[in-house]
């Protein structure tokens, strides 16, 4: 069988990436080129040989997928096409659905929903794994490949299959793709008279620009300590978060370095600038906190220059390299380092470093009991991702408050309802959701059909035990006996169904503070705009609350320092 044309353009792609590799990393020797050989001629007798044809494009995708199954999951190969779609997430606008992935424990996994988009209006949660996306299952598959699927033509729709920490089965979404603006400082106000908040949702290119701007606007407006909330961040730039953390530390500080198997990957960061900000300051970061989020709150921590709240970030710190290949912009993103904070803490958590085998990358990754110090001599906790000085949980939902956001209960009602509450009340910050607002939600929920037979976990279980019951009298010989059986069992599962149901339905009622909370928090956004519902939002937030309680009270900022001085 002769080889064709783009068999030998494809192989060649693959031999240049990898004598460019070797050339950098001058470690291939002539065992890397026996290797190479062996892996030419396998390709050779499959394409010559095999039973079947098989396309020369088909073997060299199938040889590229098999070397990124055993490296981490940001490594990936892009054709010129998609070269082109990897350098939107930083640049201008896309058809998306709102939601920042990474894989984890080798699933396809949100770490964030970004606010206002479809994603975030449906009730997306970060850790949400995805394991399907219309009718193709995620297994196996790479970051890049699940953007290229889940991005489309605004208007369009895509469908996903999700499964939840705590849901007993897949739940499906199917969203509708809207255009996606980058804004990576989206919100800063004053939490009271003395403490600002600003939240950062990503690094992108104007990210430093705009804190800087914000961080202004609050000095102007008496602002005694600052609040940096990175959480649900999912990272962006490098150049961004040294050029954020410059704002913070003193000129000529590490802001961070990377060390990976090539020497030229062995850099360091100083800040290059005197800081704007000098007073008390608690960074917030949350499990989905990630990559150059990791880098500020790393530094900052390190340094000494505020305490981390919330609770132990992401743990991706791995430093991602475009290689050309050739002439006809083939492109492969490969990680070649990793990033550490300046007390010497790898930041990229051993999980997060490859698929299928761990293999040692510094001695901070590898011990997870491992302790670093800060310039004061505080003891911090290394083993992968910034650990907070402080702990503190989120808030967490049950089963019948997911269900709501996933039906996009509370943003329909909003959007439905506004006028006709509006010309009943004055819709103001300082509103209250009424009874009446809170039976009409309750109608509202028990109406509509997608929602009108939620299920418990309790009866889903119930679901699946019918299932199995009925699966051993399909098994059974005699017909008479097994009819009998059956009367009774349906009789039995009737009657605690029933008592379920009852349960099921008293649900509203339990989780009547969060429903009002929402309520009020959709309304806001409805009637007054995105800013309105933040700021609501942030007054009823647990970790917000306590990060101005901190601030407030000197000893107690103090002791969180002494407490991180004294851990182990």
């Amino acid at each position: 069988m002769k080889k064709s044309k783009f068999y030998y353009a494809t192989v060649a792609i693959i031999i240049a990436g990898f004598a460019f590799i070797s050339n950098r990393v001058q470690a291939g020797g002539e065992k890397f080129y026996s290797d190479l050989i062996r892996l030419d001629k396998v390709v050779t007798k499959i394409n010559e040989n095999y039973v079947e044809d098989v396309s020369s494009e088909e073997l060299v995708d199938a040889a590229i997928g098999g070397i990124r199954s055993i490296l981490d999951p940001h490594t990936a190969y892009f054709s010129p096409k998609d070269y082109e779609d990897l350098k939107v997430n930083t640049e201008g606008e896309f058809g998306g659905l709102g939601i920042q992935i990474g894989i984890r424990d080798q699933i396809l996994t949100v770490v964030s929903p970004l606010a206002g988009t479809p994603a975030h209006r449906m009730g997306l949660q970060a850790g949400d794994k995805i394991i399907k996306i219309d009718t193709f299952s995620t297994q196996g598959i790479t970051i890049d490949d699940a953007v290229e699927k889940l991005r489309g033509k605004p208007g369009t729709p895509v469908k996903i299959q999700i499964l939840r920490e705590g849901m007993p089965e897949p739940m499906e979404f199917t969203i509708v793709r809207e255009i996606i603006k980058i804004e990576s400082v989206p919100y800063g106000a004053m939490i009271n008279d003395s403490v600002g908040y600003i939240k950062i949702t990503q690094f992108a290119k104007r990210t430093s620009e705009d804190l800087e701007a914000r961080i202004n606007d609050l000095k102007k407006k008496n602002a005694k300590s600052l609040i940096l909330d990175l959480r649900v961040n999912p990272g962006g730039l490098l150049n961004q978060a040294i050029a954020v953390s410059e704002l913070f530390l003193d000129k000529g500080n590490m802001v961070v370095y990377t060390k990976g198997r090539v020497k030229s990957q062995n850099q360091e960061y100083h800040s290059r600038r005197s800081p704007i900000w000098t007073d008390k300051m608690v960074v917030m970061v949350n499990e989905n906190s990630a990559s150059a989020s990791e880098i500020v709150a790393g530094a900052i921590q390190d340094w000494d220059r505020g305490i981390v709240m919330g609770e132990t970030s992401y743990g991706k710190g791995s430093v991602q390299t475009i290689l050309p290949l050739d002439g006809q912009q083939n492109t492969l993103k490969l990680t070649t380092a990793y990033y550490y904070t300046p007390a010497g803490r790898c930041i990229n958590k051993p999980e997060n470093a490859v698929r299928f085998k761990l293999k040692a990358m510094s001695d901070s990754a590898k011990k997870d009991t491992a302790y670093f110090y800060t310039k004061a001599g505080r003891k911090v906790l290394a083993g992968g991702g910034i650990t907070p000085d402080v702990l503190i949980p989120g808030r967490k939902l049950t089963r019948f408050d997911t269900e709501l956001l996933r039906k996009t209960m509370f943003f329909n009602y909003a959007i439905k309802k506004r006028n006709e509450i509006s010309k009943r009340m004055k819709i103001t910050p300082d509103f209250t959701v009424t009874r009446d607002i809170l039976d009409d939600f309750r109608k509202f929920v028990y109406a509509d059909t997608t929602f009108s037979r939620f299920k418990s976990a309790s009866i889903i279980a119930l679901d699946n035990f019918r299932d199995i019951i009925k699966k051993d009298h399909t098994d059974h010989l005699d017909s008479a006996a097994m009819d009998k059986d059956r009367g009774q069992v349906d009789q039995a599962t009737n009657t605690l169904e029933a008592v379920l149901r009852a349960e099921a339905d008293k649900a509203f009622d339990r989780n009547i503070d969060y429903i009002t909370l929402q309520l009020k928090f959709e309304l806001l956004g409805a009637v007054l705009g995105e800013d309105a519902r933040t700021a609501f939002e942030l007054k009823n937030d647990n970790q917000v609350l306590e990060a101005c309680r901190y601030l407030a009270d000197h000893k107690l900022f103090a002791k969180a320092f002494k407490k991180a001085k004294d851990k182990g």
